[in-house]
């Protein structure tokens, strides 16, 4: 029987979700872990026996791709506010993908065969990882690039392209998939963990280019398969992967004349690529009768490599094509390394760049061998700074096909080309240490100077300009590590580590600390070295914070303490005592927090750091709120607020309005917590910051639950969770999950309360958070209260009571809750608890609670 399409108008809204479903090719399995909720809520939804919560309903109109001008009709049909048949009808439109890949200012000559046989393997449900393979400058990313582009169609998720040569270790690889997909890494969780679970259910193609150098990280390739069953991936390298599941395509050049052949050479795209880039260098070149033997010659020589070729047309402004030939007969080996069976008489690649360096001027040899030191391109700025390029020295270069420029401004040389101009520069050893050091001074310099402005309004611009230079930046700092330029190091450090925490690059920026810290131990103490160390030892401790390794991070802490007050040097003392402090609040030290924060403080001010200064007064007004002086508290974190408005910060001060709301809600301020909670997700919103985000629905969840919105609290906290998804880890989780347990016992779903409540007891339990612990076993004790269970729910709360790292709010609430139920016991029971409550400390309790 043929399924019958359905309309609108003829269907519920459960059965016009099923038809969409199934016309995405989706499964309810596939659908539910899209989304984020259980099988089991899809099959109630598509049977009518319930419908989406808003965030749900959210949620299912981005996977059901409903188009921009229908998503306001879904969500409010879904919602139950308008009819269904305000639903367009269910099956999809076909929908453009936009394209993730670069836009070559060239168009390609050619290639038609290879094109139409990579379509076919590209079609072929085996073929997932296919590798273009060849000779660097045989047009494996140009084939590439066109090769996907005629996919895109065919992946529903689009294609992405992924630039490898910059990278100088497998180490990055995954970064750079992440940065070319949008993802930007959270949390504590792993970063390659955080990409297969992206790719887990997405469709589409990625194309890696330039891996060769890379091998070692090739089995990540095999990961993304293994996860990720409807990705492929093209990759172009200059050798095989040899991976199991891999395809091998070579591409040779393009088809040339033989030899003595001059007739009919249009026929050949090995010469219409040459006539179209002479006409580039000299826009009157015409291929002549007097040309044409030449330029046959030439593209017999390159044996058709599209690299060569451009390179040799190149110098049709100043040369004949019959010198062009006579220059390259000399030299012509470009083959031998490629392929190994060819004659030693078929040369060399490097024939066309010697060729290409022996007719540029000293000085242009020069700026191009220096410019051979920069990773992943660089600005006009940078060429001048580092390698002594001039405006007209660039524009010579780009002239001759040696540098490239971008519609942006920015430049960049052809992998290949950088790799032999930094073998001419190795050549000259102290011209060469020169560069490096220049290179790395001018990276490390660039960093320091966006240490303010990291943390302003100018945030945002900042992170996309020094994310711009992530290769040069790793390259600079691992530079100046290996000469010793700890001066350079020192003054670039605190910008990097925040940067690394804005960027969520947690384990790579404590890697690349780590790099620092160890050349430093390894040298002989004196005052300038200590002060780099401790600096570095700081922000390391921040970044294993949070990552969620609070032991390192107290260690770091402690470490940078001491070695800061035994060099005096107190404006870095700020960062260690202030960031300390706040480590320390969380684990309920809260007098130690106190004067760990007070003392840096001081030095903040001293220093007249204003970014430090809002971090100290705000996170003093928040163990003084913990303490139980709301009023004081409220006014101080307000005061630290305030500060961080002036500058600007928008990671600061989404973090500001989310961690006030406690205090708002103990001094009856609910709806100013809620449109601080707004103004936060709108803040988040903007500068994609998800686990800021998190925390806001969080803390919305708590200002709804304060006010007896049971039903609303327990969908923030849901969504909460949704956006913290697996990408964060410990802490933020089981705060979440002590407010959700809450929300849903004053719903009266005491069962899944008590189930929620124990897995953010167990998890608080295993990070150590004392506090965490304290509230889950709180709202446990009340549990059983409300179950019968007087006597259990005594002694919980007596506990609870007693614990010094219990919040003052939380002791509070144990303390009335002890007074209503001792009402309930009879003096002989009351007698045997108070007998038994000694021994019932944090640990044995928890134990008791857990069992």
């Amino acid at each position: 029987m043929t399924e019958r399409r359905l309309s609108a108008s003829d269907v519920s809204f459960g059965a016009w979700l099923q038809q969409r479903r199934k016309a995405l090719d989706l499964t309810q399995g596939e659908l539910a872990r899209r989304v984020g909720c259980s099988l089991s809520a899809i099959r109630k939804i598509e049977s009518d026996e319930r419908r989406p919560s808003r965030q749900v309903a959210e949620l299912l109109a981005d996977h059901l791709r409903l188009p921009p001008d229908q998503r306001g009709v879904f969500l409010r049909v879904a919602r139950a506010e308008w009819r269904v048949d305000r639903l367009p009808p269910p099956a999809p439109e076909a929908r453009s993908v936009p394209s993730g890949l670069p836009c070559p200012a060239t168009p390609l000559v050619g290639r038609e065969p290879e094109l139409a046989a990579l379509a076919r393997l590209l079609n072929d449900p085996p073929c997932r990882l296919l590798t273009l393979i060849g000779p660097g400058g045989i047009g494996k990313t140009r084939l590439a690039l066109a090769a996907a582009a005629r996919q895109q169609a065919a992946f529903c998720d689009g294609v992405a392209f992924v630039a490898l040569a910059p990278l100088g270790s497998a180490d990055f690889i995954v970064p750079a998939i992440a940065d070319a997909l949008g993802l930007a890494f959270q949390g504590q969780v792993e970063p390659r963990l955080q990409l297969l679970r992206h790719l887990n259910d997405k469709h589409q193609l990625i194309v890696l280019d330039n891996v060769e150098h890379l091998l070692s990280g090739a089995g990540l390739f095999t990961e993304i398969l293994e996860r990720a069953p409807k990705v492929k991936l093209l990759v172009t390298s200059r050798e095989r992967l040899n991976l199991q599941g891999e395809w091998v395509f070579e591409i040779q050049g393009l088809p040339a004349p033989p030899a003595g052949q001059v007739e009919q050479l249009d026929d050949y795209s090995a010469v219409a690529l040459f006539v179209q880039s002479a006409r580039r260098a000299r826009a009157d070149f015409e291929l002549t009768a007097d040309e044409r033997p030449a330029t046959a010659s030439i593209c017999q020589m390159v044996q058709g490599m599209p690299l060569g070729i451009e390179l040799a047309a190149a110098w049709t402004s100043v040369l004949s094509c019959r010198e062009i030939a006579r220059e390259i007969e000399r030299n012509l080996d470009f083959l031998a390394t490629a392929l190994r069976d060819i004659p030693a008489r078929h040369r060399s690649l490097r024939a066309a760049f010697d060729h290409s360096w022996r007719l540029l001027a000293p000085d242009e040899r020069a700026v191009l061998s220096r410019l051979a030191v920069f990773q992943g391109g660089f600005s006009r700025e940078a060429a001048e700074q580092v390698a002594g390029a001039t405006l007209p020295s660039l524009a010579a270069l780009v002239s001759k096909s040696l540098v490239r420029r971008s519609e942006s401004g920015r430049y960049d040389l052809h992998e290949v080309i950088r790799q032999y101009a930094l073998t001419r520069l190795a050549e000259d050893e102290p011209h060469c240490l020169e560069t490096r050091d220049r290179h790395s001074e001018y990276y490390l310099g660039l960093a320091s100077g966006h240490d303010k402005k990291l943390k302003s309004a100018a945030q945002q611009a900042a992170m996309r300009e020094l994310t711009f230079e992530l290769d040069n930046l790793r390259t600079a700092w691992r530079w100046g590590i290996t000469r010793g330029d700890f001066e350079s190091l020192g003054r670039a450090v605190r910008a990097l580590g925040w940067y690394f925490e804005v960027a969520g690059l947690i384990y790579d920026g404590i890697d690349q600390l780590e790099l620092l810290v160890q050349a430093l131990n390894a040298r002989p103490r004196d005052v300038n070295t200590d002060r780099v160390r401790g600096s570095a030892l700081v922000q390391q401790g921040l970044l294993c914070f949070r990552s969620g390794d609070f032991d390192r991070a107290q260690e770091r802490y402690q470490d940078s303490i001491a070695i800061l007050r035994s060099v005096n040097e107190q404006a870095l003392l700020a960062d260690a005592l202030i960031f300390s402090g706040t480590l320390a609040h969380l684990n309920g030290d809260y007098g130690e927090a106190r004067a760990r924060i007070q003392e840096g403080l001081s030095y903040a001010r001293a220093a007249n750091d204003p970014w430090f200064t809002a971090y100290g007064v705000y996170n003093l007004g928040h163990v003084e709120s913990l303490a139980g002086e709301y009023e004081t508290g409220y006014a101080q974190m307000q005061a630290g607020l305030r500060l961080w408005r002036e500058l600007g910060d928008p990671h600061s001060i989404s973090l500001g309005l989310n961690f006030l709301v406690e205090t708002q809600v103990a001094l009856g301020r609910h709806e100013e917590a809620v449109a601080s909670m707004r103004e936060s997700l709108a803040l988040c919103e903007r500068t994609q910051n998800r686990w800021g985000m998190g925390t806001a629905y969080r803390y919305l969840g708590l200002a709804r639950l304060a006010t007896g919105h049971w039903r609303e609290a327990r969908e923030h906290l849901q969504r909460s969770l949704e956006v913290f998804g697996e990408y964060f880890k410990g802490w933020d989780i089981a705060r979440t999950l002590i407010y959700l347990g809450e929300a849903e016992m004053m719903a009266g779903d005491l069962s899944e309360a008590r189930t929620t409540l124990l897995n953010a007891l167990r998890l608080a339990h295993d990070i150590h958070a004392s506090p965490l612990a304290l509230d889950a076993l709180l709202i446990l004790a009340s549990l059983d209260a409300r179950v019968g269970e007087v006597e259990r729910a005594w002694l919980l709360a007596a506990c609870v009571a007693r614990q010094a790292a219990s919040a003052a709010g939380t002791r509070a609430r144990a303390d009335r809750l002890c007074a209503e139920l001792e009402t309930q016991l009879t003096p002989g029971q009351l007698a045997a608890l108070a007998a038994r409550a000694p021994a019932a400390s944090l640990p044995a309790v928890t134990q008791v609670a857990l069992a």
